[in-house]
């Protein structure tokens, strides 16, 4: 069967377990499974982008809804171009009271912070890696689109202890650690740079003997 949506994937989970005193606990299972997941991945099917904005005055606006780890942020300038800040750590961020445009961000708890007060209001660009968050209202994923494998293996990986099957359960978490790698080592590979066709070497001319070139 297909595993698109969050409703499949627990179908799927059921089929796999064949044990009807587990079904009703396959959401816990797939919560426990996206927790693993995202300490586990740093997939750039996991990177998005939001738009968040800050009132004069501010100097910490809060985290998004689903936040899982930072990657960079951008100044929006008003020509609809962009301008990358410079991250510091929480520690270093520079107690000047003097509102102006921010220079530099850091997270700090849950918020993101900035080196000074904003005189105006900002827009700013947050890249981050979100977190794998399944629900009725939120079906599907990157992850769950991308490697279906990954998401039902490790549920079933969850579900393990309670089926006092040690071979079953081994068999769960090498199929697992099989996915996972593979989602690594496709993100490294998508990360990688690559020869361009035009900066290919041109093939060497062929000396013809009888023709004395």
């Amino acid at each position: 069967m297909a595993i698109t949506t969050y409703a499949e994937l627990q179908a799927a989970a059921a089929n796999w377990l064949v044990r009807a005193d587990l079904t009703a606990r396959i959401p816990e299972f797939i919560t426990l499974a996206e927790a693993r997941l995202n300490r586990s991945l740093r997939a750039r099917l996991a990177e998005v982008e939001q738009t968040l904005t800050a009132a004069p005055g501010a100097r910490t606006l809060a985290l998004p809804a689903g936040f899982a780890e930072p990657l960079a942020v951008w100044i929006l300038r008003s020509d609809g171009s962009r301008c990358g800040l410079r991250f510091i750590e929480p520690s270093l961020l520079a107690a000047i009271s003097l509102r102006g445009e921010p220079a530099a961000w850091s997270i700090d708890g849950g918020s993101l912070a900035f080196d000074r007060p904003c005189d105006q209001a900002y827009g700013f660009v947050l890249r981050m890696l979100a977190k794998f968050q399944l629900s009725d209202t939120a079906p599907t994923n990157a992850l769950l689109s991308d490697a279906p494998d990954a998401y039902l293996f490790a549920t079933l990986s969850e579900a393990a202890p309670f089926l006092r099957d040690d071979t079953l359960a081994q068999a769960y978490e090498s199929k697992l650690e099989r996915a996972l790698s593979d989602i690594n080592a496709k993100d490294a590979r998508s990360r990688a740079p690559r020869t361009l066709a035009t900066d290919l070497p041109r093939p060497r001319a062929v000396f013809d003997i009888t023709k004395g070139i």
